[in-house]
């Protein structure tokens, strides 16, 4: 146990002292700061403009004029930028820190000098993946909440305990989706002998998941469900099939990117605009019913990190050191 500390340690301290990763850091607290910044102008506007469209049915079943964008302004509408600019340079500083974790010290020969000492294998790769995982909880934590601080400075939103919950698992899952990718640069450093590939191999993920395979997903379902067209009355209809959005959303999921997005936004979803007829209803969504709405991404995204570490650890333990 002792040496995995000294293990974890030391590949932290090497990891904050790289000018990379204080730059990503710096760019990913840079745009979250604005993001945050923009999405609390937009809440606090949305909260003051009263737009009326005939009659709203309220939750205690009274009924007055519509405050429709201010009333279904969740945190997941204000946060979304900042939520987006995390999923693309969260997933960067990850890789950043972790592409060249093995290869590099079995370039340099330092990893097999490292072997001749009396620790294990297992040892030397939870250190090393501990000592990412602290140094990405590090800059999760201090983004997060400087950007919520500035978030709240500016709307002024009540910290009520529903509200803290849902950000501290808004926390909790950006921090699990930069482990992933941790993880995927730890995997591809041990499994490529080089540096440079393992980092492009580690890119060439990151963009999958955050352009390839939603696109992928996109292009399925229209070639499974083809968007229908017809002409009533003099008039051409385009409508969209039921099963298009399903296919979609379920090859999109797989995702890292799209998962962390679908998950984040339903936990800060704290109510939903639903019409019956004509009549709009804002209905509340409580913190389980969130949880309950992001259950299967979630598990999803944690079974991803585990399958991936797993592979990375079987691997390493298993693979010949020269």
């Amino acid at each position: 146990m002792a040496g995995l500390f000294t293990m974890a340690k030391k590949e932290f301290l090497d990891i904050i002292g790289e000018k990379k990763f204080l730059l990503i850091f710096a760019t990913l607290l840079i745009v979250v700061l604005v993001s945050t910044f923009q999405g609390g102008l937009s809440y606090s506007s949305s909260q003051s403009t009263m737009v009326t469209t005939g009659n709203f049915t309220a939750p205690d079943g009274g009924r007055s004029g519509v405050q429709v964008f201010g009333s279904a302004q969740s945190l997941s509408r204000s946060l979304n930028s900042m939520i987006t600019n995390f999923s693309l340079v969260g997933g960067v500083l990850a890789i950043a820190i972790s592409f060249d974790t093995i290869n590099n010290e079995r370039q340099k020969g330092s990893l097999k000098t490292l072997l001749s000492y009396p620790i294990y294998r297992d040892t030397i790769v939870y250190g090393k993946y501990f000592g990412g995982l602290i140094a990405i909880t590090l800059v999760s934590t201090i983004t997060f909440l400087a950007g919520i601080g500035v978030f709240v400075s500016i709307t002024g939103l009540a910290m009520t305990p529903d509200t803290a919950i849902r950000l501290f698992l808004f926390y909790g899952v950006s921090l699990i989706y930069m482990a992933i990718f941790l993880a995927i640069g730890l995997l591809f450093s041990i499994v490529l002998p080089s540096p440079s590939t393992s980092l492009l191999a580690s890119m060439i993920v990151w963009l999958s998941s955050i352009q390839l395979i939603p696109n992928l997903g996109y292009a399925i379902g229209q070639i499974l469900y083809p968007v229908r067209f017809s002409i009533s009355n003099g008039r051409s209809t385009f409508a969209t099939q039921s099963g298009f959005t399903t296919i979609r959303a379920i090859i999109s999921g797989l995702s890292p990117s799209t998962a962390y997005e679908n998950i984040v936004n339903s936990i800060l979803s704290t109510s939903e605009l639903q019409f019956s007829g004509n009549t709009p209803t804002v209905i509340s969504i409580n913190v389980t019913q969130a949880l309950q709405s992001a259950l299967p991404s979630l598990i999803y995204f944690v079974g991803l990190l585990i399958v991936i570490f797993a592979a990375a650890y079987v691997i390493f333990t298993r693979q010949d050191i020269r």
